[in-house]
């Protein structure tokens, strides 16, 4: 008893036929999939910069909010990166040598350094950017505190990580730097 197969459905040319175009689709379909895998690759590589760090505004916006919650980057002792993400690398390390020598008590800096004052009772807050360069820029905080007009000075500088503050200076002449540096 022998067993007989059914007949293709094809005739070997038709079936060579269908093989060679389901080669030549597959080869076309490489090339693009190889370039979207390369693209992806590439888009989750890079680290997207947040809001803070994309704009001169946007970081010191972020550090007066941060401080209106109490998370202020300036006396604590837990998170340096919360530091480095805002100060730029010589600055971010006079702060957190303040505040580490410091042990909770006053250290260089006797006055809260985004206002500097002890005591605040802040009105007509606004930010503006007075000066702007490729890999540097200036953001001016303006507000009223105890009814006495204050004018802060942020100098920002461009890393590869984003922006950062570089310095912060005071109407009188004082700057950040100075005060942490003890000059």
């Amino acid at each position: 008893m022998s067993h007989r197969f059914p007949r293709a459905p094809f005739s070997p040319a038709v079936a060579d036929l269908i093989l060679v175009r389901h080669k030549i689709m597959k080869r076309n379909l490489t090339l693009p999939l190889i370039l979207i895998a390369l693209a992806s690759q590439q888009l989750t590589a890079e680290k997207p910069k947040s809001v803070a760090q994309s704009s001169p505004e946007g970081l010191v916006s972020n550090l007066y909010k941060l401080d209106e919650k109490n998370q202020s980057p300036f006396s604590q002792t837990k998170d340096h990166g919360l530091v480095t993400k805002y100060f730029s690398a010589p600055l971010a390390q006079l702060i957190w040598k303040d505040a580490v020598t410091s042990k909770g008590e006053v250290g260089a800096l006797d006055a809260d350094p985004l206002y500097d004052a002890q005591d605040f009772d802040i009105k007509k807050f606004s930010l503006r950017k007075s000066k702007s360069e490729k890999d540097s820029a200036e953001v001016i905080a303006s507000f009223e505190n105890v009814g006495h007009k204050t004018e802060i000075t942020f100098s920002l500088v461009l890393t590869k990580t984003g922006w950062k503050i570089s310095d912060i200076k005071y109407a009188d002449g004082r700057h950040l730097v100075g005060l942490l540096g003890g000059k």
